[in-house]
């Protein structure tokens, strides 16, 4: 391996461990810092850090700028600021580090910053195409659930629109977590993959005794019918063994195991919606649509600070900014009827 390359994966590992143990970030943040630096390195093709100049961090950034290959649009706003953001963090620590402290300076990991233009368009809260309460609710019934793999899969979107869960936190999590007589779950971030390791309990919010049903009649199912205990997932993934005759790979049951990736959450969510004439929404669009039911729901702060919890924010203006922006056609039929004097 040539000693640049070998240099670099060095004090890459460094910096991953030091993101790791000094400053506690979790593994998804530090696979995020690892991929932005893979992403320069895959720029420069590979040339050692210390040889940095402020014209390859300007040429990085209009490169970020272009279209990816095979995409028509280039990364968005959130995703390059992002990048930048963990790749300045980087260089900055390297500024510290023996070697590599004549060769660049604090002001060079300035040149990642993006433009005002860019960070602003990245925090600012967009509308996001979402489903109506109405449409969640008749993609859940209109399911089938004639096996034990279509009943997980419906009890699955029941849970999403009761908690507003995570696609991580809905595979991750126990049946000791769900407390049916409060209505409530509890995400426990040590055992229950949250955002930042949180640990909050959600009740459900008021989607309808028909769906709260459905998740009732799944845990009974897995408690009662199939043994299962606290400690096993609340949505088991699918045990799939070879026929003997056709030689397919054929479900066979339900394993004593959660999914390793989210990513049967989104088939299955995808395929309901299909299924009713709507677009294949990702399963974290279900929590725009639960912002959209607390218009009408929520009279008081307190009421909006409960719901806000309920989804797992500390501050409500979170779930406002994140969640909460009002479509343009509904934007257009409020201003009309203030302006018509309407209430």
């Amino acid at each position: 391996m040539p000693r640049r390359r070998s240099d670099n994966l060095r004090i890459k590992r460094r910096y991953l461990d030091w993101q790791r143990q000094a400053k506690g970030l979790s593994e998804a943040s530090v696979d995020k810092a690892a991929a932005a630096i893979d992403r320069w390195l895959d720029y420069t093709g590979g040339s050692d850090f210390r040889r940095f100049h402020t014209e390859k961090a300007v040429g990085f950034k209009r490169h970020l700028e272009r279209p990816k290959s095979g995409s028509h649009s280039p990364v968005s706003d959130a995703t390059r600021e992002s990048i930048l953001r963990d790749l300045k963090a980087f260089f900055l620590w390297l500024a510290d580090q023996p070697g590599y402290r004549s060769k660049i300076r604090h002001a060079d990991a300035q040149w990642f910053t993006p433009d005002r233009r860019s960070a602003r368009a990245a925090h600012q809260g967009q509308w996001r195409p979402h489903p109506s309460p109405e449409q969640v609710r008749a993609a859940i019934l209109a399911m089938p659930d004639d096996t034990p793999f279509q009943r997980r899969d419906r009890s699955l979107l029941a849970f999403l629109f009761l908690t507003g869960a995570r696609e991580t936190a809905a595979m991750t999590v126990r049946l000791r977590h769900i407390d049916l007589a409060n209505r409530c779950v509890h995400f426990d971030g040590k055992l229950v993959e949250t955002k930042f390791g949180k640990r909050f309990s959600t009740f459900f919010f008021p989607v309808g005794a028909e769906i709260e049903q459905i998740l009732c009649d799944w845990v009974g199912e897995l408690t009662n019918g199939l043994l299962f205990g606290p400690c096993d997932p609340l949505f088991p993934k699918t045990e799939v063994r070879r026929s003997p005759t056709s030689g397919i790979f054929q479900p066979v049951g339900l394993m004593r195991e959660p999914w390793a990736s989210p990513a049967p959450i989104v088939k299955a969510l995808g395929n309901a919606f299909e299924a009713i004439g709507l677009p294949r929404f990702s399963p974290h669009r279900i929590r725009n649509t639960l912002v959209d039911l607390a218009n009408y729901h929520c009279q008081t702060p307190e009421d909006f600070k409960s719901w806000s919890q309920n989804l797992g924010h500390d501050n409500v203006l979170t779930t406002f900014h994140n969640y909460g922006t009002v479509a343009p056609g509904r934007q257009k039929e409020v201003m009309e009827r203030f302006r018509s004097g309407s209430t």
